[in-house]
């Protein structure tokens, strides 16, 4: 089979060589089928990589929101900025200070509306009494000065969230300034802009 494959590929080449394609006819004459197999191995590697991967942070983020609610969870999947993990004390929903403020503001930003809509969702069908609502900040700037700004993000937060109908009775909101990095500020003395941003956030604690 392999030599008829190969005595037509040299039929074709000759043709296109009368036809002044000696360029086309050199790539059909020297194309060997095993090596392209060969080629599509760490292609084929890499896709189930990527698969495995995806499974693991289903996996991940199946066991994060075990205590939510199915209605959380499909808001969760489908916002994109809302990140889950477990602690001691619960169950604990995090999104970005870039998604939710600008530099160096307290102000909400217009794209933080609808992510604080559906955290306000996630909280009113929660069982819980009390949600904290805890500011962080990385560590530019001064401890004072990230105490004070990570403070008044938990207020606008919270604020925001009880115009969204959550009850007021049910928020305590905090800062922590810098005090609690999730990544690496710097990194060998040097540093390290994407670990800064994700200690830029504000969180919200749902106690079990």
């Amino acid at each position: 089979m392999q030599r008829g494959y190969f005595i037509r590929m040299a039929r074709l080449s000759w043709i296109l060589l009368a036809l002044g394609l000696p360029g086309l006819a050199i790539a059909q004459a020297a194309f060997n089928p095993d090596q392209y197999v060969l080629d599509l191995v760490p292609q084929v590697l890499d896709l189930q990589a990527t698969s495995s991967d995806l499974q693991v942070a289903s996996s991940d983020l199946n066991a994060a929101t075990s205590d939510l609610s199915e209605n959380a969870k499909k808001l969760i999947e489908a916002n994109g900025h809302i990140t889950v993990r477990k602690a001691d004390g619960g169950t604990i929903l995090s999104v970005a200070s870039d998604i939710l403020f600008a530099f160096d503001s307290a102000n909400l930003s217009p794209k933080a509306q609808a992510t604080l809509k559906d955290i306000s969702t996630i909280i009113n069908d929660s069982q819980v009494k009390v949600v904290k609502v805890i500011g962080h900040t990385d560590a530019k700037g001064t401890d004072a000065y990230n105490q004070k700004l990570s403070k008044a993000r938990a207020q606008s937060v919270a604020a925001f969230l009880v115009r969204e109908g959550v009850a007021q009775s049910r928020i305590r909101s905090q800062g922590r300034g810098e005090a609690e990095p999730v990544a690496e500020n710097e990194i060998n003395g040097k540093d390290n802009p994407p670990g800064r941003a994700k200690n830029r956030r504000v969180e919200f604690v749902l106690p079990k």
